[in-house]
């Protein structure tokens, strides 16, 4: 009886299913996620540990017509991330696209739209940079102008011609009911004055505007002040001052995580509002152009 219980629990083990191992792929994101034009958008694979060796993910697209990926891209070992470029149609209407990866049987996948009409009512008319000349290692302030409220918000995908020596964030919100939106220019060391273009395209419309980086001691920080700081019933208000009236001014938490921008009101005065259900107690508030302030908030 003892040899038959010993047997049927090792058939057991046989049979039953092996818990599935967990794909190393931890997500698929693309970037910019509209294509218009012909244009190629950057896709970003990511692991979710370094693997010892290399990991192989294959590519698929829902509409190759619209959007083409490669079939394979390799990770290569011990790395978390790789890019790789999508490719699209000028000519095909407008078209949502899905792209999706596979590793061990386990897809991920990202959405992506091709050759989306612009939109009618207000249009981007311009961007601009502040300095438009500026001391390398500088920070400097960037602005997409519409020609009006935007309506539902707008998502403005902005380039460097020379991202190694000033680099600008690939997107650019300008919120529902805005007609701009500010992001920092950040430079680098150079040995000689160099032009850069900045470029704002909003669908078929693409705006540009030239600064000069040029090495040289950096002016001193502007001075930032906190003049309200203050958590009450789940709704977090601050305000503040810089002396640089162009400065985009940042809020972050005390472990130094980034929460929001404050809403450039003009004259150096800054200020916003946000729900946090979560007092955060206490707050620091960082200009593109070095100065920096802190608080305790009020209840």
């Amino acid at each position: 009886m003892r040899r038959l219980t010993v047997l049927a629990f090792l058939v057991a083990l046989l049979v039953l299913p092996q818990a599935a191992t967990a794909s190393p792929l931890n997500f698929i994101t693309i970037q910019p996620s509209m294509a218009n034009g012909g244009a190629s958008v950057t896709g970003t694979l990511s692991l979710s540990f370094r693997d010892p060796a290399p990991t192989t993910v294959l590519l698929f697209s829902s509409a190759p017509a619209a959007a083409q990926v490669p079939a394979t891209v390799v990770i290569p070992a011990n790395t978390l991330e790789k890019t790789f470029t999508i490719t699209t149609s000028a000519t095909v209407p407008e078209t949502p696209v899905q792209i999706t990866a596979w590793v061990d049987n386990v897809p991920r996948s990202a959405n992506m739209t091709v050759n989306q009409p612009t939109p009618g009512g207000a249009q981007l008319s311009a961007v601009s940079v502040t300095p438009s000349s500026i001391v390398a290692g500088q920070q400097a302030t960037g602005k997409i102008t519409f020609t009006a409220p935007t309506a539902e918000g707008a998502n403005v995908q902005v380039t460097s011609s020379r991202p190694q020596v000033a680099q600008v964030p690939s997107e650019v919100v300008v919120n529902k009911g805005a007609a701009t939106s500010t992001f920092v220019v950040k430079t680098f060391k150079v040995s000689s004055p160099i032009s850069v273009t900045i470029t704002a395209k909003w669908f078929t419309i693409t705006k540009t505007t030239t600064i000069t980086v040029s090495p040289g001691q950096a002016p001193a920080a502007d001075v930032v002040r906190i003049t309200r700081a203050e958590w009450k019933q789940g709704l977090l208000r601050i305000e503040a001052t810089s002396t640089n009236f162009n400065a985009v001014l940042g809020v972050y938490s005390r472990a130094g995580n980034f929460m929001f921008n404050l809403t450039n009101n003009g004259g150096g005065r800054y200020s916003d509002q946000r729900g946090f259900i979560d007092n955060p107690q206490f707050i620091t508030v960082k200009s593109n152009f070095g100065g920096s302030a802190s608080a305790t908030l009020t209840t």
